[in-house]
């Protein structure tokens, strides 16, 4: 069996957590240029009821795949399956386990930027600098919803695009899924390709007493 892999284009952690000072949105934060992107809750760390989130957003080369199609480089649609995997990045904090991720097209276009501060969320874009955060997808230019635009059943009349969940029972795993049905809709150009979000479910990132996340290299 052959394997091709393609490599990002361009990715971002957007979130809206709370800033070292424990009182304002870091929702203008951007981190495009850093080496690990994150998916997060975190519950109670500013009252008994905050809860803090993060999303990813990773997009590919659609048209790298639709001319290696074209080439022959890789088989024709229904001869060949795409899947989307991130690495879990290490570390020595405790895993939290059993939760599920969504993998949803994003329905936005939007830009990566130029942050790298994953920490204290210094590195703003807002309306001045390039870059998607949680409440704009660019300069200048604002998400439909915060958080990001995504793909979902109940997105637009007539939805087609696929959705996709990932669940990690002990934490440590990779991210592994089958994106076919979505890779297809690209090449063939029925949907436009601005990649995907991966984020918790919405009964995990709502109110719980237990904080849960990833970080995926």
């Amino acid at each position: 069996m052959a394997i091709k892999k393609y490599t990002a284009t361009k990715d971002n952690t957007i979130t809206n957590a709370f800033g070292v000072d424990l009182s304002t949105r870091a929702t203008g934060s951007n981190m495009g240029a850093a080496d690990i992107l994150e998916v997060f809750s975190i519950y109670a760390q500013q009252t008994t009821s905050s809860a803090e989130l993060s999303r990813v957003l990773v997009e590919f080369p659609i048209s790298d795949i639709s001319s290696d199609r074209t080439a022959g480089t890789i088989p024709a649609s229904g001869s060949v399956k795409f899947y989307l995997r991130m690495f879990n990045a290490r570390h020595s904090e405790q895993l939290p386990r059993d939760f599920t991720f969504n993998v949803l097209p994003v329905s936005q276009s939007w830009q990566e930027g130029r942050g790298l501060d994953m920490e204290s969320y210094t590195d703003k874009t807002k309306d001045t600098i390039d870059g998607s955060n949680w409440v704009n997808r660019a300069k200048n230019l604002s998400w439909s919803k915060v958080g990001g635009e995504y793909h979902t059943a109940s997105y637009t009349a007539g939805e087609t695009m696929p959705n996709y969940t990932y669940t990690f029972q002990g934490g440590g795993e990779d991210l592994f899924v089958d994106v076919t049905a979505a890779v297809e809709e690209w090449i063939a150009g029925t949907q436009s390709n601005y990649g995907f979000g991966v984020f918790l479910t919405s009964s995990s990132e709502a109110y719980n007493s237990n904080s849960s996340g990833l970080d995926e290299g």
